[in-house]
C-alpha cells in the first residue's frame, strides 16, 4: 500500500511550497483520493492516474479541500476517461462542482456518481472498507474523518478537526497510520483551536490517545506553523511531517 501526499498545505497558507490538501492512497484494492484541493488534478495527471482513480473522499466543504475536484473531473474527461468514479462528499461539494463544471456534466465521457456522506461504512469492496466518522470542525456545515482499511492495514485521515474530538478518536483507535492535521504551532494555538484546528502538539496528543503506531502531520499552514520541524524534534516519538509529493510505503 502506498500513500502519496499530493498537497500538504492548509487554506490561506502563503506561497506555493505546500499545495492545498490532497492525498492519494493506493490500497491494492483501488485508488482512493482523500480531499482534492487546488492543484490535485495536476498531481494526478502527472502520475497518469486521472483515468484510474476509483473513489474520491472529501472531508468537508471548505474550499482548500475540494476546489481541485471540478478540474480533476474535467481533466479526466479531456484525457478520455471511461471508468466510472464514485465521490463521497458533503452536499455543498456536489453543488459547487455542478455549478462550475456545467458543460462537463451535460455529456461526460464517464459516469460520475456523487454520494452524500453520513457516519458509518461508505465503501466495501473485497478487503477495502472505508468508514466515515464525524469530525469536530464547527466552521463547516459537515465535517468527516475517514478510516480506510485494506489488506490488514487501517489508516485514519482526520481532515480538519479540533483536539479532543471523541468521534475521531473512536474511529482511529489502534490504526497503523494516522494522517492528522497540524495547522498551527503553539504560538497560534488559541486562534487555531477557536476555528477547530489542531496544533502540532495537539495532533501528537490525539495520536497518543488513539494508540496510533505511525503519525503523519499534514494540513500545515506556513504562516501559522513555521516551527513544525523544530517542534517535532522535541517529541519523544517518531513523527513524520508531510511534504508535497512525498510517498509513504505502508
Amino acid at each position: 500500500m502506498y500513500l502519496h501526499i499530493l498537497g500538504s498545505g492548509a487554506g490561506g497558507s502563503p506561497g506555493s511550497r505546500r499545495w492545498r490538501s490532497a492525498n492519494l492512497l493506493d490500497t491494492g484494492e483501488g485508488l482512493v483520493v482523500i480531499d482534492c484541493g487546488v492543484g490535485c488534478h495536476y498531481r494526478l495527471s502527472d502520475r497518469g492516474l486521472l483515468a484510474e482513480v476509483d473513489y474520491v473522499l472529501v472531508t468537508h466543504s471548505h474550499m482548500d479541500h475540494y476546489l481541485g475536484l471540478p478540474e480533476t473531473l474535467f481533466q479526466a474527461h479531456i484525457e478520455g476517461r471511461r471508468k466510472p468514479i464514485h465521490i463521497f462528499a458533503p452536499r455543498v461539494v456536489e453543488e459547487a462542482a455542478r455549478l462550475v463544471a456545467v458543460n462537463l456534466f451535460k455529456a461526460p465521457s464517464y459516469q460520475i456518481h456523487f454520494h452524500r456522506l453520513a457516519p458509518g461504512t461508505v465503501v466495501k469492496q473485497n478487503t477495502l472498507v472505508v468508514e466515515a466518522g464525524e469530525a469536530c470542525h464547527h466552521t463547516a456545515e459537515e465535517a468527516y474523518a475517514f478510516k480506510i482499511s485494506a489488506r490488514g492495514l487501517d489508516i485514519l485521515f482526520s481532515g480538519d478537526t479540533g483536539p479532543g474530538c471523541e468521534p475521531v478518536e473512536r474511529l482511529g483507535q489502534g490504526v497503523e497510520l494516522a494522517v492528522l492535521e497540524a495547522t498551527c504551532n503553539e504560538e497560534y494555538g488559541e486562534i487555531c483551536r477557536r476555528y477547530a484546528h489542531m496544533t502540532t502538539f495537539d495532533a501528537v496528543r490525539e495520536a497518543e490517545a488513539m494508540k496510533v503506531r505511525e503519525v503523519v502531520l499534514s494540513h500545515i499552514d506556513e504562516k501559522f506553523n513555521p516551527t513544525v520541524y523544530q517542534d517535532v524534534k522535541k517529541l519523544n516519538r517518531h513523527v513524520l511531517v508531510a511534504e508535497d509529493n512525498m510517498v509513504i510505503h505502508l
